[in-house]
């Protein structure tokens, strides 16, 4: 218990001192192509969404994060931004109504569970008199909302770059 205690509070002081909140881009991308590997059920065009966001996540993360948290670069309205882009980023994952028993973060899921996105893996795993057409319906759709969700993170940060890119401060 003391262990967990010291690991909160640890967590929380980071969050209340460090200039720039520590969520990683390029981790959250890497993980989503890490859920997506291997299975069958993967529409191409997903696995190439999620390409798209690891290369973009991997661009904010070293042009855009190296300076903010570099003291010397730092500039307030610049840090403001990338948090802003960071926290909504970690929100484009939040499922609105999840079923029972799957957490509201897609990229969360019980320890030991697998590396699958949590709603795709209760999709196919849910039991009962399921007919075949009503779990490729239920697959369908956790995969339509994983989709929704990479997209908006991509453009996410695409626009978050965007925002750096064309800094009204800056001086032709």
């Amino acid at each position: 218990m003391t262990v967990s205690f010291q690991m909160t509070a640890e967590a929380v002081l980071r969050l209340v001192n460090d200039p720039v909140l520590p969520f990683y881009p390029l981790d959250i991308a890497l993980d989503v192509q890490n859920k997506l590997k291997g299975d069958s059920r993967t529409p191409p065009a997903l696995l190439a969404a999620a390409s798209s966001l690891r290369d973009s996540a991997t661009f904010l993360q070293s042009e855009a994060m190296r300076p903010a948290n570099d003291p010397k670069e730092r500039e307030p309205a610049h840090v403001r931004m990338l948090n802003d882009v960071l926290r909504d980023l970690e929100k484009s994952f939040l499922s609105p109504q999840p079923p029972p028993g799957v957490y509201r973060n897609l990229l969360y899921s019980l320890p030991g569970a697998g590396p699958r996105f949590s709603i795709l893996r209760f999709a196919m795993e849910t039991p009962g008199p399921s007919s075949n057409q009503a779990v490729d319906q239920a697959v369908n759709q956790s995969l339509s909302h994983i989709t929704s969700s990479i997209i908006y993170a991509q453009r996410l940060i695409s626009s978050g770059l965007d925002l750096f890119e064309n800094n009204p401060d800056d001086t032709i």
